[in-house]
């Protein structure tokens, strides 16, 4: 990974902007690295349940369960309702591909996209730059009925380490 480091109050921070796998015109696929798969676990789909009324385990989720698999080629359009929990070093192009299809396709009528802090924070709360292509996708979802929950420290499950790992994310909530 090409990231820029920058020095903040003498602490190196990774500036995700500079990070190529993230730039659109550098990568267009969706195959990810091993490192990059996570799985969404049970207390999660509990609480987006109990804060949409939604079971999201039923929902088509076009994440890819290994790194050999492409799915922003294929489509979406398989059901009512999309879980999408992206790898976030790829998280622009597979949010992207779901604000297109949900733009395409009327018969997907819900989505939930599982992202982590530093793409969803605004600068009053500390957001990094990263977040650039987030805001423009924003623009976008206005389309849609719109709602943001901070989902707090969230585990998720890499199948390559074998080790569960907590990452504070938000849930995006696109509905019509």
């Amino acid at each position: 990974m090409n990231n820029t480091i920058v020095e903040i109050n003498k602490k190196k921070v990774q500036d995700h902007t500079k990070d190529k796998s993230n730039n659109p015109s550098s990568n267009k696929s969706g195959a990810i690295k091993e490192s990059d798969i996570r799985f969404t676990q049970g207390s999660t789909f509990k609480l987006l349940k109990e804060l949409t009324g939604i079971n999201w385990k039923e929902a088509y989720d076009p994440t890819p369960k290994s790194s050999k698999r492409d799915t922003l080629d294929k489509d979406w359009n398989k059901k009512a309702n999309i879980f999408l929990n992206p790898p976030f070093s790829k998280a622009r192009f597979f949010v992207k591909k779901l604000v297109e299809e949900m733009e395409k396709h009327s018969s997907i009528k819900k989505a939930m996209i599982i992202l982590p802090w530093y793409f969803v924070e605004d600068k009053k709360e500390r957001v990094t730059s990263g977040a650039k292509w987030l805001k423009s996708l924003r623009r976008r979802m206005g389309k849609f009925n719109y709602k943001k929950y901070h989902l707090k420290n969230q585990e998720f499950y890499n199948p390559i380490d074998k080790k569960m790992t907590n990452v504070r994310v938000y849930g995006i909530y696109l509905s019509r």
